[in-house]
């Protein structure tokens, strides 16, 4: 009576949460793990329905079939999991032969008294479907979906010793698991509505941790160069200075300027420039180091962020990469199109703490001096030259 109770509830939630994943995968159908969350509901509809309606249907089709829908709602969800980790599809494999090789044994037990196995193969697939679930989950690195995924992976971790331990009382102690342990079908009723509950929901939760950190990621890169933009700059510098003046290390900015930048913009279109500055940002992520930031302020300037470097030791690191600048053959495709910098260096240390828009400014003072004194040259920030040359 329990256990009825318990499915029937679980087929109302099932009904329901269907019809929310099925509004979602039609607001993005071009997303693959909304659309497979949805066949997964659907195909857990379909045996809920059956289950309504079993006292008018076939025995191939209330127990065979319908015993099937279970561990293909858990494969289809597996493929959902695939798309959402972005991992390789032989856990898609692995799921599909666990469903392709059970229906043959579910067709043959289906007739009574042999019902109770084919209950206990059901535990079975669907336990093994559960281990590539939580499998899957726990290999993800995604930051911003960790908590869910996480909660979620334990979850299934306990759904399958639950399931392990109903195939255990049905083929080793030849047991029913909904009559000889009360205990067990108690385990059991919880389990399957915290899971009817859990799983959508937690799946909504990822779902939506992924979107906002989309969100984020695009308010603080520069769509043209792949580099921060000056929100991401503004945040990370705000987070470098702080360490820096903790920890007493030196922090060392070093703003660029593509030089007659705005001639090679009129004269050759946007095209021609958006090609030069995609190609100068990945010519200079090449030549810092992991620890280093890179930026695009906007327009044709950039700036390098070097944390544990003082102005002396960032003086090698700068005139290199300003002299490859200038000898590289060409940002773009045609082989036409060289192009060369002038760099303002600032430093701050523990000597000499200075606020994110102080030390701004000394690199911006450094680089005006760098322009001043003929372009194409690297100048670093002394407090001589406090006043902006005309």
């Amino acid at each position: 009576m329990l256990l009825n109770a318990t499915l029937l509830i679980q087929d109302v939630q099932l009904l329901c949460f269907t019809v929310v994943f099925g509004a979602l995968a039609l607001q993005r159908w071009s997303d693959p793990m909304r659309r497979w969350i949805f066949y997964s509901f659907l195909a857990n509809s379909a045996g809920a329905i059956i289950d309504l309606g079993a006292a008018h249907l076939p025995l191939w089709i209330t127990h065979a079939l319908n015993q099937e829908m279970i561990p293909l709602s858990y494969c289809l969800l597996n493929i959902a999991l695939v798309a959402f980790t972005r991992r390789r599809n032989t856990a898609v494999w692995i799921s599909v032969a666990f469903l392709v090789l059970s229906f043959p044994v579910f067709l043959a037990w289906m007739h009574r008294p042999a019902a109770t196995w084919s209950d206990a193969l059901g535990d079975l697939v669907i336990a093994l479907e559960s281990i590539v679930a939580y499998t899957l989950l726990f290999l993800s690195r995604e930051a911003s979906t960790r908590v869910p995924r996480l909660l979620l992976g334990w979850f299934f971790i306990l759904f399958t010793i639950v399931e392990m331990a109903r195939v255990y009382v049905a083929f080793v102690l030849h047991g029913d698991p909904d009559v000889t342990t009360p205990r067990l079908q108690v385990i059991s009723v919880v389990i399957y509505i915290a899971n009817v509950s859990l799983l959508p929901l937690t799946f909504l939760w990822m779902m939506q941790a992924r979107t906002e950190d989309h969100l984020l990621h695009q308010s603080i890169i520069d769509p043209l160069t792949g580099v921060l933009n000056r929100r991401g700059l503004d945040q990370a510098l705000s987070r470098e200075l702080a360490r820096s003046q903790r920890f007493g290390y030196p922090l060392t900015l070093a703003i660029l300027d593509l030089d007659y930048f705005k001639a090679v913009n009129d004269r050759h279109g946007h095209a021609v420039g958006d090609a030069i500055l995609h190609g100068v940002a990945g010519f200079l992520v090449q030549r810092i180091r992991q620890t280093d930031t890179l930026a695009r302020l906007g327009g044709e300037e950039f700036l390098l962020m070097l944390p544990h470097v003082d102005l002396l030791a960032s003086g090698n690191l700068v005139e290199q990469i300003c002299r490859s600048l200038r000898e590289w053959p060409s940002f773009t495709p045609d082989g036409e199109h060289r192009i060369t910098a002038s760099f303002g260096v600032a430093s701050t240390s523990a000597q000499r703490p200075l606020t994110a828009e102080q030390l701004l400014r000394e690199a911006d003072i450094a680089l005006y001096q760098a322009k001043a004194e003929g372009r194409d040259r690297v100048c670093f920030y002394s407090p001589d030259d406090a006043v902006l040359p005309s």
